[in-house]
């Protein structure tokens, strides 16, 4: 049974309980029973008119309820609808926000990692500066040494020069001394060979002096000691090859540090060579 007709029924059931109770009252009163049926059928006319009213009136309000209901429902299937797509959203968001929290946690996980790595970049960046600065002491150190060299350089190159400058004039000096040289052994021979015995004459008396043979070239040999040690023009010495000897020197140019010396003779099968002691003296 609907809800419309439950109502239909109340209101006859109250409309009979209503006009039962006229009756009884007019029962009592012992009216004309004839004028209260009319008066209670007109009332009950008038109010079979007013239910009838009212029941238009309940009959409008509840189509418009079921209206409402029925747009309700549609709501109710439409918020069904958004609440469901609402919450696979929820689900796809909850599911982006655990994706976005491990993306967050994996960004400071690579923060983290680039913090240590800009640390160590800061570290690396200040041993390099101090290696740059240790580096560039050397290149200053090294330029002040390169100019020091170049210095010494040039000043060999002009000590080379003069070396040999002085070594050619030795040379020719040297060149004439062996013309005059071999004019005097010629003479020496023809006296010799005429009978005639010759005294030592000549030859320069040398203190005691020591040094060696630096140098060889074209019969011109060159001793490591000159007039800082004592050496004079004519000076003899006697070369060595540790205590075996090798041949005799006439000193014929004498700079500060070394003399410039002619061969007299040397042992047969022998060469003066660098490194041969030489001295005035005659050693056993």
């Amino acid at each position: 049974m609907s809800g419309l007709a439950k109502f239909f029924v109340v209101i006859n059931l109250v409309l009979a309980l209503f006009f039962l109770g006229v009756s009884a009252t007019l029962f009592k009163t012992q009216k004309n029973w004839k004028d209260a049926a009319e008066d209670a059928l007109e009332k009950h006319q008038v109010s079979v008119s007013k239910s009838e009213a009212m029941k238009k009136a309940l009959e409008g309000t509840i189509d418009l309820s079921q209206k409402n209901v029925d747009s309700l429902s549609r709501e109710k299937e439409q918020l069904g609808t958004q609440v469901t797509t609402l919450q696979n959203e929820n689900g796809d968001l909850r599911k982006e926000k655990a994706s976005l929290n491990t993306k967050v946690s994996d960004l400071e996980s690579r923060v983290a990692q680039k913090d240590e790595h800009l640390q160590d970049k800061d570290s690396n960046i200040a041993r390099l500066e101090d290696e740059i600065s240790r580096l560039n002491t050397e290149a200053q150190d090294s330029a002040t040494a390169k100019k020091v060299a170049e210095g010494l350089r040039n000043r060999a190159l002009l000590d080379k020069e003069q070396l040999s400058q002085e070594n050619e004039a030795i040379n020719k000096e040297l060149t004439a001394l062996r013309s005059d040289f071999d004019d005097q052994k010629l003479l020496i021979s023809r006296i010799v060979d005429s009978g005639v015995r010759l005294p030592d004459i000549g030859v320069a008396t040398a203190p005691p002096i020591d040094g060696m043979v630096v140098g060889v070239q074209e019969g011109v040999v060159v001793l490591s000691v000159g007039k800082d040690d004592g050496v004079e023009v004519g000076y003899e010495f006697t070369i060595y090859d540790g205590n075996t000897f090798i041949g005799k020197v006439q000193v014929t140019k004498v700079l500060d540090d070394m003399a410039g010396c002619t061969i007299l003779f040397e042992e047969s099968g022998r060469k003066i060579s660098d490194g041969n002691k030489a001295s005035t003296r005659l050693t056993s």
